[in-house]
This record gives C-alpha cells, structure tokens and sequence, in this order.
C-alpha cells in the first residue's frame, strides 16, 4: 500500500516540479548560448534578451525552492488535516503510512531539486577549461581519500549520511509542527509557524547543551594533537547525524501519534 499511496503522491505533484525542470534547464542552455556566442557583452537594447533570460532564470531557481517547501506544507495539510483528510483515513492504511508516503516523495523532489539546480549550474559555467579543472579536482579528492586512509571515506559517507537524515528531520519537523498547528481552531497556520519555532528554540538548546558539554576539555590543543584529525571530524559528523536522528525520530513518532489520536478535520 505504501507503493500506492507514493505513486498518487507522486502523480500529484510532478505536475508541478516536471514543468519547473524543464524550464529551468531550457533557460540555463538559452543563457549558455548567450555566453558562448558573446552575445551578453552587446550594448544598450541589444543585450536586453540576455538580461531578460538570465532573470527568468535566476527567478526559476529561487521559485524551485519555495515550491518545495509550499509543496510539502500543502500536500501534507491539504491531504490529510483538510476536506480530503476524511477520504485518506477511510482507506485501509495506518497513519504512519500517510506520513511515509509523504516524507519520502518529499525528500525525493528535494534531492532532485538540489540535482537540477547542480546541473543547470553546470550547464551555465561548462567550459572546456571548466571541465578539465573539475576532472582535475575529482583526481584530486581521489589522491587526499587514499593518502589519508579509510577514516577519510568515513567522513565523506558520513557528510552524505548526515545531509539525507538532516532533511528528512527537517521535513518532520515541519510536518509535526502542521499537525500542532491543525489543532488551533482558529489561525491554524499560523499556531503551526509558532509550533516550528518552538521546535527550533528546543533544538537550539539541546544542540547548545551538547556543544557546551563537547567543549569542556581544560586542554583543547593537546586533546587535538594526540587524535587524528579525521577521527574528530568523523565522531563529530557521527554525534550531528545522532543529533538528527533523534530528533527526527520523535517528530516521527509524535506526528504519527498526532495523526492516529488526536486527527482534526474540522
């Protein structure tokens, strides 16, 4: 059922991202051609369209982004703590099924987002001395991961780790403060912007505490001397995606208990 509910999840939203892509990606290779020909550097109304072409798509970028985040609060409000909620819950599926369904294509549109953005960057800044440069550096990264031994590729998985599990704590913190807001009567969304903020405020403290705690050895310097450097980035990265997990594991299970006990839908 989980493979239902993200396939109509997805349906109804790539109407929306698919589009913007393509857009984005288009506008990128028509500023291309401006670079490449030199056509930026006309004067006066001839170097109109460039400046026209390079706003779109400058305009487009920003516009993938704060769809990403409008999606994600409609979708989840609409869907579930709106008029259509009475329909999601007379089917056969357990809440945490919604909340799956909802996080993953989530997660998913914001790794493409991210992906798309990259490429069309790409396209815009590809030059044949670009791309040596960028072959070169790969090489690069290649040669420091090997010198520097296995704790290197630790840390680089990490990284990688602890930027899927940071947004999908992100978007279960912005789901779990929804689900708050839906039970205000009145003024829902903004209870649910204050709920986001409290979160935050609780998140800040306990990330303080932690540093606090981190920071408590009367000899830093000697502490740093002894350990291998990538041995504190690894500890480090592994104690933030702990951080994340936990937090992102109790807006999980709160929004889950929110939506199966305490649903709203009026």
């Amino acid at each position: 059922m989980l493979g239902k509910l993200m396939k109509y999840e997805i349906e109804a939203t790539q109407r929306i991202f698919l589009p913007l892509y393509g857009l984005i990606i288009i506008f990128a290779l028509i500023n291309k051609a401006f670079i490449t020909f030199n056509l930026q550097r006309m004067e006066g109304m001839a170097a109109v369209p460039f400046v026209i072409s390079m706003v779109i798509y400058c305009v487009l970028i920003a516009a993938l982004f704060v769809m990403t985040l409008v999606v994600t609060i409609q979708r989840f409000q609409k869907n579930l703590l709106a008029d259509e909620g009475y329909l999601s819950f007379t089917l056969p599926v357990k809440a945490h099924c919604h909340l799956d369904s909802k996080m993953l294509v989530t997660l998913m549109w914001t790794i493409l987002s991210l992906i798309v953005a990259a490429l069309s960057i790409f396209l815009l800044a590809i030059t044949k001395e670009n791309v040596q440069g960028f072959s070169n550096f790969c090489m690069q990264v290649g040669v420091f991961l090997n010198k520097n031994g296995p704790l290197s590729y630790v840390v680089f998985i990490e990284a990688i780790v602890l930027m899927l599990v940071g947004a999908t704590a992100s978007i279960l913190q912005i789901y779990a403060a929804i689900t708050v807001g839906n039970l205000s009567s009145k003024h829902k969304l903004l209870a649910g912007f204050g709920a986001y903020i409290g979160f935050g405020v609780v998140e800040q403290i306990v990330a303080s505490v932690i540093i606090n705690a981190g920071i408590g050895f009367r000899d830093l310097d000697a502490f740093f001397n002894r350990v291998n450097p990538f041995q504190v980035a690894a500890g480090g990265i592994g104690i933030m995606i702990a951080y994340s997990l936990i937090f992102g594991a109790a807006f999980y299970f709160f929004t889950n208990w929110m939506l199966s006990r305490k649903l709203n839908l009026e």
